[in-house]
């Protein structure tokens, strides 16, 4: 895991570079595959209107941000990414890991990868131009034998499993919403939401009665990534009912 002085330094580097694009008034800048986590960073310094983040089929966890002029945004095939086709025998599962150490073993660099999305037999992801050139010259995942391909367009069905998690809470505050979520007392949620462990909506935050709204997802280091369902209610007491999604 990066350290968090090597993930300062690393956001810091990216916006330097997202604020050059923007003073330079380029006409079209893209930057390398981002994260939810970048994603929101990044456009929290930026005017809306000028960018758009594309990471190779709608709701895509990674993408590359484009920079441009407001009347002027870019098309979903003039962003730098390719879409990668993988096959292999069913009998052979391979999983998420598998296919990104694979791919990272081959010295290419993260944020030239979008999403890897895993289905019986046949695996989808995005990588940029360079790194699908690597990637087509490799033959084997780990032991399973593979065939990879840049002609085949995105078709794999996403499914994302989830684990309902329901019960009440006495106001929409983050470390409420943790106790309900975490099964754990509401004082190791403090902990956790002041240790920094905590994110909403992919920035982190540290204010224990930070409010939560219905569609916020939250993680939290060591447990995993939630979303928050239904806030309902009051009950006779007074509380809440909260539906929390976690994901699997």
């Amino acid at each position: 895991m990066i350290s968090d002085q090597k993930q300062r330094e690393a956001d810091s580097i990216l916006l330097a570079h997202v604020q050059d694009m923007v003073k330079r008034n380029a006409f079209r800048g893209f930057t390398d595959f981002l994260d939810m986590r970048q994603y929101t960073m990044v456009t929290a310094q930026l005017r809306t209107g000028t960018y758009r983040f594309f990471g190779g089929y709608p709701d895509a966890q990674r993408g590359i941000l484009c920079i441009h002029p407001e009347d002027f945004p870019p098309e979903e095939d003039e962003f730098p990414l390719v879409c990668l086709t993988i096959t292999h025998r069913t009998a052979d599962a391979l999983t998420h890991r598998d296919v990104l150490g694979s791919i990272m073993a081959q010295q290419v660099q993260r944020d030239t990868l979008g999403d890897i999305i895993i289905t019986p037999g046949k695996i989808q992801c995005f990588a940029t131009p360079v790194t699908a050139a690597v990637c087509m010259q490799m033959t084997k995942i780990g032991r399973v034998g593979v065939k990879i391909t840049d002609d085949e367009p995105f078709s794999c069905e996403i499914k994302q499993e989830i684990r309902e998690i329901s019960g009440t809470v006495a106001a929409p505050r983050l470390d409420a919403v943790l106790r309900t979520a975490l099964h754990t007392g509401r004082g190791a949620c403090a902990e956790y939401i002041r240790g920094g462990l905590v994110t909403l909506n992919y920035r982190q935050v540290q204010d224990v009665s930070c409010h939560v709204a219905e569609g916020d997802v939250f993680s939290v280091r060591g447990f995993g990534k939630f979303r928050v369902g239904e806030i309902s209610g009051p009950t006779k007491k007074g509380r809440l009912h909260i539906t929390i999604e976690k994901f699997l």
